[in-house]
């Protein structure tokens, strides 16, 4: 018979963070899309702003996929 590996504390915290950053980026991945749909069918005026507002999402999408990257190493450390 095996030994189970036990979780503590906080590996569990890091499982929890680890998912909280995977839902952290999808949703600025839906929102940078969000913010493409609305730039491409801006009226000329408001083209600037638009992309404006597309590169901040790209900009937040970009951090929280990189929050994700750092809870998944954290939690690949906890496998090893």
């Amino acid at each position: 018979m095996s030994a189970v590996p036990t979780c503590t504390a906080s590996h569990r915290s890091a499982i929890d963070e680890l998912l909280e950053g995977y839902v952290s980026w999808r949703e600025a991945c839906r929102a940078v899309w969000l913010a493409y749909e609305r730039w491409i069918s801006s009226d000329r005026a408001e083209r600037g702003l638009g992309y404006a507002a597309y590169l901040a999402a790209l900009d937040r999408e970009e951090r929280a996929a990189r929050t994700y990257a750092h809870h998944t190493a954290r939690v690949a450390r906890f496998s090893a």
